[in-house]
């Protein structure tokens, strides 16, 4: 965030993933995605929070589960996707399980682009 002098304040500069063991699609995709996180109204505070840190350098990807707030975020983001799938019927689940496969397909014939 933007002070009203024009500068960024130390813990909300913008930097970009460079995750060694990433490949650059991968990092430039992480930060892509941790951008819409971050600026998202739907996801939750503490998800924010924790895009933040990662982006501002606060935060290694690799640390977050060593994080109390992003084990948190991360643990309570994967508790409610598995209760969603859970209320999923049978066709939905299977539904969900051929579009995955289909895309990773696709992926996989265009070269892993």
């Amino acid at each position: 965030m933007n002070s009203s002098n024009g500068f960024t304040a130390p813990g909300d500069r913008d930097y970009p993933v460079e995750d060694k063991d990433l490949t650059q699609e991968q990092n430039e995709h992480l930060t892509r995605s941790l951008r819409a996180v971050r600026s998202s109204a739907a996801a939750p505070p503490v998800l924010q929070d924790l895009a933040r840190k990662v982006l501002g350098g606060r935060l290694e990807l690799k640390d977050a589960l060593d994080d109390p707030s992003g084990f948190r975020a991360l643990t309570d983001g994967l508790s409610g996707m598995r209760e969603s799938w859970r209320s999923m019927s049978p066709q939905d689940r299977q539904a969900v399980r051929t579009a995955v496969e289909e895309k990773a397909a696709e992926k996989e014939a265009d070269g892993g682009r």
